[in-house]
């Protein structure tokens, strides 16, 4: 039972870094001649990192969780900042990453309390 918190953190973790990826390669393939703008570069930068985050964790828990930690946050604030009226559907990411790193970071505690 000591490792569900983990399990299921790793878990919602894989997933949100799949849609991130899913994204990725849906816009790859979408024909935009547009330029990028302040927020395209800051959404790729935070999937990137997200990702990146939840590879760690599947190897290195500790530093994925708090990499992890850190990317929902910084997904919530740029959220806020840029989403205009739609902050609560633009803060979804941020709490997928945000609930998964807090469930890793609980599943360490538990795992080290034996």
């Amino acid at each position: 039972m000591k490792k569900v918190p983990r399990i299921l953190g790793l878990i919602i973790a894989s997933i949100v870094a799949g849609i991130f990826l899913a994204f990725s390669v849906g816009g790859i393939f979408e024909n935009n001649s547009n330029p990028f703008t302040f927020e395209d570069i800051g959404i790729v930068a935070l999937a990137i990192l997200t990702t990146v985050s939840a590879i760690f964790a599947w190897f290195k828990v500790k530093i994925g969780a708090w990499m992890m930690l850190v990317s929902g946050l910084l997904f919530a604030i740029f959220a806020l900042l840029t989403a205009g009226g739609n902050r609560i559907i633009a803060m979804i990411p941020a709490g997928g990453a945000l609930l998964s790193s807090l469930l890793l970071l609980w599943g360490m505690q538990l795992e080290r309390k034996g």
